[in-house]
Parts: C-alpha cells; sequence; structure tokens
C-alpha cells in the first residue's frame, strides 16, 4: 500500500542543485502529461474501466425482457399404416409431409426476490471502481515518473560532482608532476595522483551509465523508445510545507486506495443481497406469437394450421437444495467481514505510513540544511587543502 500523493513527494524533495547544462530541458511536467497520455498499463486500465461501464445495464441485470426468434421446417417421406375403430384403415408408401413452426417468444421476470435490483447495483460499483483503478493507476504512473525524473536530475547532480573531484585530481597531478620534475616531489606523488585521477574518471562512467538506465526507466514510462535521447532539469524545487494534522485529516477522503476498499465493501454486501435473493420464488411473464402448419398426404388430419398469440405467468420456487444456498450465504457474509477487514488494515498501514513519511519529511528538512553548509565547508577545506599541496606543505 502506498500513499501516492504523498510518498513521491518526500522522498526526493530535498536533493538541491545547482544548474549545469545549457541545453534545452523536458521538463517534469512535459514528462508526467506525456505518461498519462501513452502509459500502457494507464491504457489497459482506461479500457478495463470502459469494459465495466458497458456491461452496467438494465440487461445485464436481468431487469428487461428477452425476446427469441425461432422458425423450422420439415419434410418426410413415410411408408404409412393406419387402423381407426371405424374400421377404416390407411396402408400406404410414400407419403410425403412437410411442417412449418416460427414465433416470436418473449421471456420477462417480474420477481426474483429483488436480485435484479442487487445485481444493478453491483454493476454500477464495478462502473464505478474501473474509474477509480484508472485513477490509481495514473497516481502510481505519475509517482513513478516522479522518482524517476527526480533521480536522473539526482544522478546529474553526482556526475556534476565528480567532474568537480576530476578537476581537483587533474590539478594534483599537474602540481605532483611539476614538483618532481623540479626535484621538489616524489614519484610516489605523482602516482597516487594518477590512481586518484583513473578512480574518479571510472566511477564517472559508471555513473553515466545509472543515468542512461534512469532515462531508459523514465522513456519506458512514458511508452517511447528505450533509447530516445533527452536531458532533465538541473535542481529539484522545494517550494511547500506539510502539516501533518491536515494530511492525516484529509487522506481518508483523497487516498483512492482507501476509497477503492470503500467501494469493495459496498459491492459485497449487494452480493450478499443477490444471494439471500435466492430465498424467494421467481415469477416470469411468458408470451409468444406463433404460426404453424402441418401437411400430410395420407393420415386423419391432412393439413393443420395455427396463427395466433399466446401468453401466461410461470412461477418457480425452489424450496431445497442440499443446503448450499446456506453455504452460500454464510459465505457471502464471510466475504463482507473481509471486504471491512480489508479497509481496516489499509487504513491502519496508511496512517502509518504517512507518519513515517512526514518524520523523513521534517529529517531530511534538516538534513538538507546541514548538507548545505557542510558543502560550503568542504569547498573551503579542498581549496586550502589544495593550495598548501601546491606549495609543498602538505603531501597527496
Amino acid at each position: 500500500m502506498r500513499i501516492h500523493k504523498y510518498t513521491f513527494l518526500f522522498a526526493f524533495a530535498f536533493l538541491a542543485s545547482d544548474p549545469i547544462f545549457a541545453q534545452e530541458q523536458f521538463t517534469i511536467e512535459e514528462a508526467i502529461q506525456l505518461g498519462i497520455k501513452n502509459n500502457y498499463n494507464i491504457l489497459v486500465a482506461n479500457n478495463n474501466a470502459t469494459i465495466a461501464a458497458n456491461d452496467n445495464s438494465l440487461g445485464n441485470a436481468g431487469m428487461l425482457p428477452v425476446v427469441d426468434i425461432n422458425a423450422s421446417t420439415n419434410f418426410a417421406n413415410n411408408a404409412t399404416k393406419q387402423e381407426f375403430n371405424t374400421g377404416a384403415a390407411v396402408d400406404k408408401a410414400g407419403v410425403k409431409s412437410n411442417s412449418i413452426n416460427s414465433g416470436v417468444y418473449l421471456t420477462w421476470t417480474l420477481f426474483n426476490g429483488l436480485k435484479m435490483f442487487a445485481t444493478h447495483q453491483q454493476l454500477s460499483m464495478l462502473e464505478s471502481m474501473g474509474k477509480l483503478s484508472t485513477k490509481i493507476q495514473i497516481e502510481n504512473t505519475v509517482e513513478s515518473i516522479v522518482v524517476a525524473y527526480y533521480n536522473a536530475v539526482k544522478q546529474k547532480q553526482l556526475i556534476k560532482g565528480l567532474n568537480e573531484n576530476i578537476k581537483i585530481s587533474e590539478e594534483r597531478l599537474t602540481i605532483a608532476q611539476k614538483k618532481f620534475e623540479i626535484g621538489s616531489g616524489s614519484k610516489l606523488d605523482v602516482l597516487q595522483a594518477k590512481t586518484d585521477k583513473n578512480a574518479q574518471t571510472s566511477m564517472l562512467y559508471r555513473q553515466k551509465t545509472v543515468l542512461d538506465e534512469l532515462k531508459a526507466n523514465l522513456n519506458q514510462l512514458m511508452a517511447r523508445p528505450a533509447e530516445t535521447e533527452f536531458e532533465v532539469g538541473d535542481s529539484i524545487p522545494v517550494s511547500f510545507q506539510l502539516k501533518y494534522d491536515e494530511l492525516k485529516g484529509n487522506y481518508q477522503k483523497t487516498n483512492l486506495n482507501l476509497i477503492f476498499a470503500q467501494e469493495n465493501i459496498s459491492y459485497y454486501k449487494q452480493q450478499l443481497k443477490a444471494t439471500k435473493a435466492d430465498l424467494f420464488p421467481v415469477v416470469n411473464l411468458n408470451a409468444n406469437y406463433l404460426f404453424s402448419r402441418a401437411e400430410n398426404q395420407a393420415g386423419l388430419i391432412l393439413l393443420n394450421r395455427n396463427l395466433g398469440f399466446n401468453y401466461g405467468l410461470t412461477a418457480s420456487w425452489r424450496i431445497f437444495n442440499g443446503f448450499t444456498l446456506n453455504n452460500r450465504i454464510k459465505n457471502a457474509q464471510l466475504q463482507v467481514e473481509n471486504a471491512s477487514l480489508n479497509y481496516t488494515n489499509s487504513q491502519t498501514q496508511i496512517e502509518q505510513q504517512l507518519l513515517i513519511a512526514f518524520k523523513r519529511f521534517q529529517d531530511d528538512q534538516k538534513i538538507l540544511e546541514l548538507e548545505e553548509d557542510n558543502l560550503k565547508l568542504v569547498r573551503e577545506s579542498v581549496n586550502i587543502a589544495l593550495e598548501r599541496f601546491r606549495i609543498g606543505s602538505s603531501n597527496t
């Protein structure tokens, strides 16, 4: 369970940085917009939501009549032998006969223990849950894009730092080489400076590979070819303040996973109603308009034709089915209980994650201030150490 509206902001909100490239940048807003438009998981979720909306109809709920048209024709050539109580008899070979039957049949369930209404409510909830699933997938995708994008920004800044380290190593190597040439330094200092420079260069290559992997992942989230080139931004803006009481007070209304769990409870309650409806009788309205014609070359009836409208009611009531209905009702009640337990469990997990994320948020604010101070101190220390090395008052 993830807190979509908060965690991806907490995780990377405090990586401060300076601009390092003058190239045209692919912004986070553009990445999100492209991901929402093209991401395959979102497209699949949207299609599933459309399927659920299409299924939500009165017909699928069983509230509308069913109309069928049937037609048939038969031909026969038989040997017929008949004896009647009047003493007459028929004994004839090659007797031909044919019949035609056609009709329109209507069946309409008028009452089934209100099962059709419970089913219609279930279909409506499935449609609503389909829309929620799409929104959840959009949030998941946006979260993944934001995390991937700002991870790329972070790696970009690490590359900048490695480039600065390489410049320092190159400066050390130049100084060590000159000192060795004039006899005031040792070969060991030159070798050590070269080793450090090579190590920093190796780390730079690895870091560039990490950045390329993050860009490929980001392209996949936006449904673009993995090799598509782009440049991420130079910094992660921090322009918001969070209050724990407000977050805790709003998450029940805004967290889509929690809303989905609530819908799930309602769905299983309607499922319980639909199951209990089987305790009641079923009443159907039946109507048909029929045409039939039968013609025989021998027999008592040589021609029989019917045309007309028929209608009536049928009622059925299953009063015993081996206690299977009782078991289905018990299982439906347990499903309602499980849905309620899942909701409560999700609620406690979100509260826990929200508390942990907010505390990390507060800690990151303090750490950011310390790291900004450390950055200034480190720059000054490096400058002093490099100058001392230049004048020979310190070693490598």
